[in-house]
């Protein structure tokens, strides 16, 4: 019969420590080493013990070390004292576990995933937060391979292969700082990899931390759209005012011709029947044309809010009240979800009102007849307050939910929209330091929440709007 197969952790065997002192010893070996308590000497000959370690005065010291001399025995560790609680020894190792607590706690406070890995690849150590990010028990975290933890790599391109920067370091012992992805974790991390030398260089292992990038980037790109807002409406207010003036020219011109159009001795010629209808046509499509230059206009101009305090709850029913009859005419319900206690905030009312319609109109636009818009406000944190509108409308691709703050950008037919409403309502909010949340689903609808400072002291100049 084969003997069983020994495990790779020390089993020890103490005898004389009394309550939890095991326990304590055990946590200071950590996962080297399994230690229980025995009541007799015989427990520390026990088969499978590799060490006995025996707290006792002189005289059972003595008696130990004669019935040890007489069979095979796994090595003994005899300390000899009065009171075996007291036993320097005892107190040395009391004071290097405090001492390994403190650092465990540090090592489990810290608030991106970390990790200890050996030669192999295999944890030896890792804090809470890496338990948390591989969505396991932290019990069950030690002694896997992080591979099986983290999952490969994802391919970071079509034409390239995915790399393990952990994997690297454990090869050739260089530390590593690269933005990637596992297929075990939920998104992209920045892996920083610092390897563990002997004394001749070889790698031994290396400390592996993980931060999460998703919020950096997604900050990133809200201000690179903002950015990007800026140069248009720069762009625009130019194009803008060189267009107004020749325009003007030709809506001046198109009036008189209008007016002399209707002289009897004109109509009374057959070609110039149409004339009338056609110049009503040009100066139409020309007010047109001046509407949406306004429109751009607004959405260039940078004008600071003239703040006071202001009632969002008296805001949300003046509004509902301007669009109720276009609401009932196309058979949609509006509905008002205020709340009572919603304190004032810092803001241009008349701007707000803008923002607000935009919002309600487009909402109109997008809920089909026996649809309902809700009206909302909320409190939204410590110092914040939402006016939300939601719908029942045909909702918002997933694909769109970054453009539609773009100027221009309208999934309307054309002429039934310029695709400003909503830039510019980026911009009313981003000026009273505040952003735009959207929630949108298809076929189930859209809700845009306007989230504005309560205190003056949290007007900052606000990122990009939030799609989700």
């Amino acid at each position: 019969m084969s003997s069983p197969q020994r495990s790779d952790r020390l089993r020890v065997a103490i005898l004389g420590l009394n309550g939890d002192a095991s326990k304590w010893i055990e946590a200071l070996a950590g996962s080297g080493a399994q230690v229980s308590a025995v009541g007799t000497p015989e427990g520390l000959f026990a088969e499978g013990v590799d060490l006995g370690v025996a707290f006792l005065d002189s005289a059972a010291t003595a008696e130990l070390a004669r019935s040890a001399s007489m069979r095979t025995a796994p090595p003994l560790a005899l300390l000899v004292g009065a009171s075996p609680e007291d036993h320097p020894h005892a107190r040395f190792l009391r004071v290097l576990f405090a001492g390994k607590q403190d650092w465990e706690r540090t090592f489990d406070a810290i608030v991106d995933p970390l990790f200890l890995l050996d030669a192999k690849g295999v944890v030896v150590r890792a804090n809470r937060e890496l338990a948390r990010a591989v969505v396991r028990p932290v019990e069950q975290v030690g002694g896997t391979h992080y591979g099986d933890l983290l999952g490969p790599p994802v391919l970071a391109g079509e034409d390239e292969a995915p790399s393990d920067p952990i994997a690297q370091t454990l090869a050739d012992g260089k530390p590593r700082n690269v933005e990637m992805r596992y297929a075990g974790l939920s998104s992209a991390h920045e892996v920083t990899t610092s390897p563990l030398l002997d004394e001749r260089g070889a790698p031994q292992g290396a400390v592996v931390t993980l931060k999460d990038v998703s919020p950096r980037r997604d900050q990133q790109e809200r201000f690179l759209r903002a950015a990007r807002l800026a140069d248009i409406g720069q762009l625009a207010a130019g194009v803008a005012h060189e267009i107004n003036t020749p325009l003007a020219s030709i809506a001046l011109r198109a009036e008189s011709l209008l007016k002399n159009a209707s002289d009897p001795r004109l109509l009374a010629i057959d070609s110039f029947k149409n004339f009338p209808r056609y110049l009503k046509t040009i100066d139409e499509e020309i007010f047109r044309c001046k509407r949406i230059i306004g429109s751009l206009l607004d959405f260039s101009r940078v004008r600071k809010p003239e703040v006071k305090e202001s009632d969002l709850n008296a805001l949300a029913e003046r509004a509902a009240d301007l669009v109720g009859h276009q609401m009932k005419l196309k058979q949609v319900t509006i509905s008002l979800k205020l709340d009572p206690t919603l304190p004032r905030v810092p803001a241009d009312e008349g701007q707000l009102r803008q923002a607000l319609l935009a919002l309600l109109m487009n909402a109109l636009d997008a809920t089909p007849s026996g649809g309902r818009v809700e009206i909302e406000t909320r409190r939204e944190g410590s110092d914040s307050v939402a006016l939300t509108v939601a719908d029942s409308g045909m909702g918002i691709p997933r694909e769109n939910l970054d453009k539609i703050f773009s100027p221009f950008f309208t999934t309307k037919p054309v002429g039934q929209g310029t695709g400003l409403g909503l830039a510019i309502c980026h911009g009313i909010v981003a000026s009273h330091g505040g952003e735009i949340q959207v929630e949108s689903e298809v076929d189930k609808g859209t809700r845009l929440s306007l989230v504005l400072p309560v205190s003056r002291a949290g007007r900052a100049a606000a990122p990009a709007p939030v799609t989700t």
